[in-house]
């Protein structure tokens, strides 16, 4: 049975590495940096150790087995805006994607130039004038090549490039919250004081009433600690334009947007992380059963992680178990984003609203 109206996934990577990262298998620890430079695959030569390239077949094959509408394409590690304007092109219908300051990022680590705030805001002001681009992000990062944690008055300052590019542009700034383990690349928690508390976002929110902020992955990106959570519903229960990710939550965790009374059904994203290398751990008879997580013994996974599978079921149980109305599941799988991003949809009606 179809969950929904019309689907849309709000996280989703259609770009896939492939790396070579040494000769001893599980070598995982310089792999987040060596895929921060990631070159296309079409530029690439014998002597390149990542590349990125277009998995967007496996997504369509994905959207068309769970019936999914339309994906947000992210980028991350090294994945490109010009990869996600292309899938974008061949596929208008059914993707559009965030904007970020890649290039930026990428010509700093090669020490071409060095990193400014304003060339990422210029970036970030590029793509969003195209067609396609709807928000930014994922997640607000910086300098790539600091290694020194940066105090919150500056950071705060940083930040404000981005909001002021959103404003310009009239789009949902996206901020990231959640942590993983597994293979390495959590130092921007410890460089970022914004990445260890998300309620930090208050503060930028009050000065930027205009801009929306969309939670990457409500808190919960992986494991099971639910801190995060609890600072993202203060957050969303106190601004009515502040959304949360919940594809990542197992199903008695959704109860703690859904059950606070400052939060609406309609500040709720089905946004998970398809194309990520997490895997669904479980542990029956636990709580929580099932989550997500990066797991160092096994490796790498080298097939497609199967997300939307997992937290459709998990979407599933939780409305059975509390009689969800089907017209606040629409609103959560696809009509929030609809509204938030101006998307196309085949009707009109189809999510509620009330004269």
């Amino acid at each position: 049975m179809r969950l929904g109206r019309f689907v849309v996934e709000t996280h989703c990577h259609a770009q896939r590495h492939a790396v070579r990262i040494g000769e001893g298998e599980g070598d995982y620890a310089n792999l987040a940096d060596a895929m921060k430079t990631a070159v296309m695959a079409d530029d690439a030569d014998e002597d390149t150790d990542v590349v990125v390239y277009d998995n967007s077949e496996r997504l369509l094959y994905d959207m068309d087995t769970y019936d999914v509408d339309m994906c947000v394409l992210l980028s991350a590690f090294g994945m490109t805006n010009e990869l996600n304007r292309q899938m974008i092109e061949a596929n208008p219908e059914k993707f559009v994607a965030a904007a970020a300051p890649v290039q930026t990022k990428k010509r700093a680590l090669r020490g071409e130039e060095a990193w400014s705030w304003e060339a990422a805001a210029d970036e970030l002001d590029e793509w969003l004038s195209k067609d396609g681009f709807v928000m930014t992000g994922e997640g607000i990062r910086g300098d790539p090549t600091r290694t020194e944690p940066v105090p919150w008055r500056e950071r705060k300052k940083h930040l404000r490039h981005v909001f002021d590019v959103a404003a310009d542009h009239g789009v949902p700034v996206r901020w990231h919250t959640g942590y993983t383990s597994g293979y390495g690349g959590n130092h921007l928690f410890h460089l970022y004081p914004d990445w260890q508390d998300p309620t930090l976002a208050s503060q930028l929110k009050a000065e930027y009433p205009e801009v929306p902020i969309v939670f990457d992955h409500g808190g919960m990106q992986a494991g099971w600690r639910e801190d995060y959570v609890d600072k993202v519903t203060q957050v969303a229960g106190t601004f009515d334009d502040v959304y949360l990710e919940i594809g990542l939550y197992w199903g008695e965790l959704m109860k703690k947007p859904i059950n606070d009374p400052n939060i609406a059904i309609d500040q709720l994203l089905w946004g998970s992380d398809w194309g990520a290398s997490m895997v669904q751990h479980s542990q029956p008879n636990e709580y929580p059963p099932t989550y997500w997580e990066q797991i160092s013994s096994k490796g790498l996974p080298a097939h497609q992680p199967d997300y939307w599978g997992a937290n459709q079921r998990q979407l599933l149980k939780f409305a059975l178990d509390t009689d969800l109305p089907q017209d606040d599941l629409n609103l959560i799988l696809g009509g929030n984003a609809v509204r938030l991003l101006d998307l196309d949809v085949p009707h009109s009606r189809l999510f509620p609203e009330f004269k």
